[in-house]
């Protein structure tokens, strides 16, 4: 069976389930079998991923599970989510996800982000929550750096290559590092065209 339908019945069942703890006379005791089940979801469903062509490399996915957290937290009072938060942080220490919706210190977030990035160098969403956290820390030049090395490990991300051009072109860079990017991006053989519109403003600067 494909992992989207084992998640869709996963999802499907969760509410269903919930649905009778809603309508039962015996709450406490359903909501905690709504508990157990959440749990033996978030853990029997994988998170990691082989890479096509590889033997070795996995990438890590915790939208499913990110998912599924959202749809539990949906079902129990503001007051209880940020001891849930912990609780499932604590069982999943390396999904940044979560982490992001934990962690109020951006501080925190940073260090956290940057260490996964070592841990699990292929998984584009957590170079952008490393990013987007320097970003706001106004930490220029480690955005600059961070960029670097994203695009050493990710050198077909089309989106890492747009995002570092629009970075550069707003100021957070230099304009000869803006300078040098097409050419690099041109060089490993990623078209920003579709994305950037670059062939509309080559033409426009010919005509000028």
């Amino acid at each position: 069976m494909q992992q989207e339908t084992v998640q869709n019945i996963w999802l499907d069942y969760l509410v269903f389930i919930n649905s009778k703890v809603v309508g039962s006379n015996n709450k406490v005791q359903e909501f905690k079998l709504f508990t157990d089940l959440v749990n033996r979801c978030l853990v029997t469903v994988p998170t990691r991923y082989p890479i096509p062509f590889s033997t070795a490399d996995y990438w890590t996915n915790y939208e499913f599970h990110n998912k599924v957290i959202l749809f539990y937290l949906s079902c129990i009072p503001k007051s209880q989510h940020s001891k849930t938060l912990e609780r499932f942080c604590s069982i999943m220490p390396t999904n940044p996800g979560l982490a992001l919706r934990y962690e109020s210190n951006v501080q925190i977030l940073k260090l956290q982000a940057k260490m996964f990035t070592y841990n699990i160098p292929t998984c584009l969403a957590i170079w952008k929550i490393a990013i987007a956290a320097e970003c706001f820390l106004m930490g220029q030049r480690e955005v600059h750096h961070l960029y670097q090395r994203a695009l050493q490990k990710l050198p077909l991300c089309a989106t890492l290559w747009k995002d570092q051009l629009l970075f550069e072109a707003s100021g957070g860079g230099k304009t000869d590092n803006l300078r040098k990017l097409v050419p690099k991006c041109q060089e490993v053989g990623v078209s920003l065209d579709e994305l950037l519109n670059l062939n509309t403003y080559r033409t426009e600067s010919k005509n000028h």
